[in-house]
């Protein structure tokens, strides 16, 4: 069972949401380049199963120690998680399947080993094809001393046979150069080229990046392409 998840009884989400959707609630590690950000944890060893537990929505007084809080959906010793945001006794953790689906809830933070701190990636860290369930990004070295080039396409609705049917697949694309910070690199597609994150119209595309090897982790402001169309997601780097 090491390395594998129950993956028969787990509910999966489609992707990154709010950390905290309500007080007492985990649907994910939470915003990027905001506080301290996510970082990775392994589920320690000697725990046989380490069920998910239900937030506030799902039942009165949970996160908590009482059995009826807790999920069937579990992780196993070794699976690697993505933590983000805390209450007394759990941590919000996220785990990415093989076939990129996520999963986020509360896991009891006893059960749980954050990893090492990672030093600062190098730029081979970055570059590569990254893949989603409905997004990739291409990341190159840039033209520029130190950036790094980013392409991207994403679309809303090709993994839905109807919707390919129809034509109703919407699509969206990300081109930008700029050099990281870190593990986080962030800009906005400007009319005449990459500008910084902060810069350029409201409805100008945004794009942010955070490197936590072997995820790439990407948020944008819901400008990047047609409806329901976002590159928000957990990446896994599918071609060096």
């Amino acid at each position: 069972m090491r390395g594998r998840a129950g993956l028969a009884v787990l509910a999966w989400l489609a992707g990154p949401g709010a950390a905290l959707a309500a007080e007492g609630d985990c649907t994910d590690y939470g915003a990027l380049g905001a506080g301290t950000g996510p970082r990775l944890g392994t589920i320690k060893d000697g725990e046989a199963r380490v069920p998910f537990v239900m937030g506030a929505s799902g039942r009165k007084g949970c996160p908590g120690p009482d059995p009826a809080c807790r999920e069937k959906a579990f992780l196993v010793p070794g699976n690697l998680v993505i933590l983000g945001g805390a209450q007394p006794g759990f941590v919000c953790a996220t785990y990415v399947g093989k076939t990129g689906a996520v999963r986020s809830g509360w896991l009891p933070d006893g059960a749980v080993a954050p990893a090492p701190a990672s030093p600062a990636p190098a730029a081979k860290d970055w570059t590569g094809t990254w893949t989603a369930p409905e997004q990739t990004l291409v990341i190159r070295p840039g033209r520029a001393a130190g950036t790094l080039d980013v392409k991207g396409d994403a679309t809303y609705g090709a993994l839905d046979p109807d919707r390919v049917r129809r034509g109703a697949v919407n699509i969206g694309q990300v081109e930008g150069e700029a050099a990281p910070k870190g593990a986080d690199l962030a800009f906005t597609m400007g009319d005449k080229g990459t500008l910084p994150y902060a810069a350029g119209d409201p409805s100008d595309c945004r794009l942010r990046l955070t490197l936590l090897p072997p995820f790439l982790l990407a948020e944008d402001n819901s400008a990047c392409g047609g409806m329901n169309v976002s590159f928000t997601n957990l990446y896994r780097r599918t071609k060096p």
